[in-house]
């Protein structure tokens, strides 16, 4: 693992080579966890944006920021509520999908906002099980300038997490886009971790399980968030 480490910290400070580092958005969660911790053994330091709703986990927030102040990264917090609810009003949407959605493209426009002015790039946190099944916001959580997760399952993350001594208290809580007060990936998706990736390290060697067919579902109709835009050409 140590090796991973190493080639991940290389990987990273090559992207950010011409610019003052990376900036990531900082959950509390298992993810961003991983990524704060090997970023901020790069030669540029990371800065985090921490940025909750009044809805949001308490516990993640507290994370958070105990992760920022152990490694001694810049970190600010901006609540995005208030940017929440003018969109709630323009829309007259009480989907919490949808609501949930936009949360998450606020976040990323606050990320590249502040990317562009310290000149840093943004850091994904979405790991490969995340990125095969769609299971993430389009130009929300997926958009990023590099991805040091991108290919490792999710239930590869929790041991890794351990050897790089993250908070268990992290490593044990139930995998969570925060998107709305009680949610959970695995209960959204309808399957573990477990199943989740023994199905996707089969699907990758052409072998379906039918028992599965609504993960295949989702990937297939999730499949346009993983391509670049479709553009016509005139020959």
């Amino acid at each position: 693992m140590q090796d991973i480490k190493n080639k991940m910290i290389a990987f990273a400070n090559e992207v950010t080579a011409n610019f003052n580092g990376a900036v990531l958005g900082l959950s509390g969660g298992l993810d961003s966890a991983i990524v704060l911790r090997i970023l901020s053994e790069c030669d540029k330091k990371p800065h985090c944006l921490i940025m909750p709703t009044n809805i949001s986990n308490k516990n993640n927030l507290e994370d958070a920021i105990n992760l920022a102040k152990t490694y001694a990264l810049r970190y600010e917090i901006i609540n995005i509520q208030g940017i929440l609810d003018e969109f709630i009003k323009a829309s007259n949407s009480k989907d919490k999908v949808l609501i949930g959605n936009f949360a998450a493209r606020i976040r990323m426009s606050l990320l590249y906002d502040y990317s562009a002015k310290h000149n840093l790039l943004v850091a994904g946190t979405s790991n490969k099980s995340e990125l095969m099944l769609g299971y993430g916001t389009i130009w929300g959580d997926l958009a990023c300038a590099f991805n040091i997760l991108g290919d490792f399952y999710k239930s590869e993350l929790f041991e890794f997490a351990r050897f790089l001594n993250i908070p268990n208290n992290i490593i044990s809580k139930k995998p969570s886009a925060d998107l709305f007060e009680g949610q959970d990936d695995e209960s959204d998706i309808g399957y573990t971790y477990a199943q989740i990736d023994e199905f996707l390290k089969n699907y990758e060697n052409n072998i379906i399980d039918n028992n599965y067919i609504k993960l295949l579902d989702r990937i297939n109709k999730n499949k346009f968030k993983r391509e670049n835009i479709k553009i016509f050409r005139r020959s």
